[in-house]
């Protein structure tokens, strides 16, 4: 099912209205027409079995690097970087003051000036793209000569990253100046540009240029960029690769040939390489993943990237209470939750419980401070519940309080909240429903998947699907011939239709069984009949009684059932009727395993809208209530993943492909 991520800093609880827009989206197709049936699948929802309780996450204050200005002073970055590196909003604005790096981020800093590769992997929300943006700018304004051509290449997965980077490169390279007059030039060539723009560059190169790794191997290949963007790039400086954690298998082995390809190419021997990603290996303590990260970093860059040339997070607590002060602990509990201004909240007890909780943990090994595990807020106010006296439903309320007065507070100096958290929400669409071969009166129901019933390995377990016009259901079968034994099996491909007898549906009605003469009691479909009797090219499709014991196979004891071969042709109680014998019966019958992803999706993110738009003006920024989705698209028909670009005879793609 769908995943949600709200990134969460300004003191609104999002997920609350998620569930109740979700489930009547998965249950509004499947009408369920058995009461035990309907009771049971009313008993889900309630559950929340679709829509489970966040979990919660709280992005973690970074140790400080030092502001701009102090590494200017110190001589690692050029005096034009403290103009430059100033939140700006826009072309006229300069900037009040300069950004405050994070350590990693001067770290990497350092490790650019040596000249060698490196790779920062730290978390989500820690400014990966300043640890190499800033080297880069530095190291352009640094050159001798201000000469034309292309100083350095940064590398994404996905156009839309490389979309969102020029947002930012236009704050910090653009705003500020007049037109023509920046230091530092960049553009985005990632096949997207039309027409003059693409002219444009391809006259007049950036300094950096912003692109994905398929456009990157045409300009290798296509005559025209190559003499222009290539010959540009003669001695290029660097060349980042973006999300590295992305490129595994084949595709990594062809990002490493690529890069071989770019290093000959610009004739290039030093060429630095640059690695941004999330961790890659999480057994062992840090310096055994640096190990992994360093060993993986310098296959692909095919230049040695040691291990204290991997740099990650350093984190620091931003709470200064005792999160065992069982005292305070209940007192913040008992008046809804910890209180005050920043400098209060952070000393009070409740506030870093919440930050041991969600958001920071020791390494056992060495008690450096980690990231903790994302964790849901009823299951931690439950271990609260158990020290404080209190109830769950008040330590719950607390923790939420906290929480969103946190986020609203910000640091005097650094002007961050106390509290960034993040829901990650997941929707599942569930399993299905399972029913014994017994009458519906006593046969056992279940959601779980199971192969027999639980205690009694004779009862098969059968899934089951629902006419979408009635809420009749029907057990989902697969029809083999066992050494003479008919057997009914269960069927997991619920959609698989096209006419094989092997494949079908058992109907089993106690109120409107299926008769010996269904003819003469009229229950086939008016267009079923002509001349009161079935049409031949019908006939195939008929159902026919059987009798099945609780095991599955057909036996004269057995428990009276009709057949129903595949693709299911009509509905044995309403009697709704479908033309169509080719293709899916997914239109025809309904189960609670099977919706539509991008539909609910679409459920999902209108219900997140709605809720922001009712916000009252006072808890949230109205350019904050915006929502960002991202779904899954097949390749078109054409597309094949296992051939290269150059080869693939798409003529539908408006970008490269990136075998995504």
């Amino acid at each position: 099912g769908p995943f949600f991520n709200h990134r969460h800093g300004n003191g609104v609880d999002r997920h609350q209205p998620l569930p109740s827009a979700k489930s009547p989206f998965t249950t509004a197709a499947v009408d369920v027409r058995d009461p035990r049936l309907k009771q049971h699948v009313d008993e889900l929802v309630a559950r929340g079995e679709q829509s489970p309780e966040p979990w919660l996450a709280l992005n973690p204050l970074f140790a400080r690097g030092g502001a701009i200005g102090d590494l200017v002073t110190e001589g690692l970055l050029h005096p034009e970087c403290e103009r430059i590196f100033r939140p700006k909003s826009d072309f006229s604005d300069r900037g009040a003051r300069a950004i405050t790096l994070h350590k990693h981020q001067r770290e990497a800093v350092e490790a650019a000036r040596t000249g060698l590769s490196y790779v920062l992997t730290t978390g989500s929300g820690s400014g990966k793209s300043l640890a190499y943006i800033i080297p880069i700018v530095d190291r352009v304004l640094r050159m001798p000569e201000r000469t034309s051509g292309v100083k350095a290449i940064i590398v994404y997965p996905m156009n839309a990253l490389a979309n969102s980077q020029v947002g930012e490169l236009e704050k910090f390279l653009r705003y500020g100046y007049a037109t023509g007059g920046e230091p530092v030039t960049f553009a985005r060539y990632t096949g997207q540009e039309k027409g003059e723009e693409r002219e444009q560059i391809l006259r007049d190169p950036p300094d950096i240029l912003l692109t994905n790794y398929v456009m990157l191997e045409l300009v290798l290949t296509r005559p025209e960029e190559r003499r222009r963007l290539v010959q540009a790039a003669q001695g290029l400086q660097f060349l980042v690769l973006d999300e590295l954690h992305t490129y595994g298998g084949r595709q990594g082995a062809d990002v490493a040939m690529l890069v071989r390809r770019v290093r000959d190419a610009c004739q290039s021997p030093d060429l630095q390489c640059v690695g941004t990603s999330a961790p890659i290996a999480s057994d062992g303590t840090a310096d055994d993943q640096r190990n992994v990260v360093a060993q993986v970093a310098s296959q692909i860059f095919r230049a040695p990237v040691t291990a204290d040339r991997v740099i990650g997070e350093t984190l620091d607590r931003a709470t200064l209470g005792d999160p065992s002060d069982v005292a305070g602990l209940t007192v913040d509990v008992r008046r809804g939750g910890a209180r005050g201004d920043y400098d209060a909240l952070a000393s009070s007890a409740l506030a870093t419980r919440i930050e041991s909780t969600f958001g920071l943990d020791e390494e056992p090994e060495t008690g450096r401070i980690v990231r903790q595990q994302p964790a849901r807020v009823r299951e931690s106010a439950a271990r609260l519940a158990a020290q404080t006296a209190c109830t769950v439903d008040e330590c719950e309320q607390a923790i939420r309080a906290t929480l969103l007065a946190g986020s609203s507070v910000r640091h005097p100096e650094t002007h961050r909240p106390l509290f960034a958290f993040r829901l990650h929400h997941f929707f599942s669409k569930g399993d299905t429903v399972y029913v014994s071969i017994e009458p519906q009166d006593r046969r056992h129901v279940t959601s779980t998947y199971q192969v027999a019933v639980p205690g009694d390995a004779d009862k098969a377990l059968m899934p089951l699907v629902f006419c979408r016009e009635c809420g009749q259901e029907y057990l989902v079968v697969a029809r083999t011939d066992d050494h003479g034994t008919v057997r009914y099996r269960p069927r997991r491909d619920r959609d698989a239709s096209g006419g094989d007898e092997a494949n079908g549906y058992l109907y089993v009605s106690a109120d409107q069984p299926w008769p010996a003469d269904p003819l003469a009691e009229g229950r086939f479909p008016e267009s079923w009949l002509a001349d009161e009797q079935v049409l031949d090219r019908l006939r195939k499709y008929q159902p026919r009684l059987v009798r099945v014991d609780v095991s599955g196979a057909e036996s004269p004891d057995g428990l009276l059932a009709a057949y129903v071969p595949s693709p299911f042709r009509f509905c044995l109680r309403c009697k709704v009727s479908y033309e169509q014998s080719r293709g899916s019966d997914f239109a025809k019958l309904a189960t609670l395993d099977a919706e539509g992803r991008s539909s609910a999706v679409s459920v999902i993110s209108a219900a997140i809208v709605r809720s922001l738009k009712q916000l009252p003006a006072d808890e949230l920024d109205e350019d904050a209530r915006k929502l960002l989705t991202f779904a899954t698209i097949g390749r078109t028909p054409a597309c094949r993943p296992d051939i290269s670009t150059t080869s693939c005879r798409s003529r539908s793609c408006e970008v490269p492909c990136t075998g995504r």
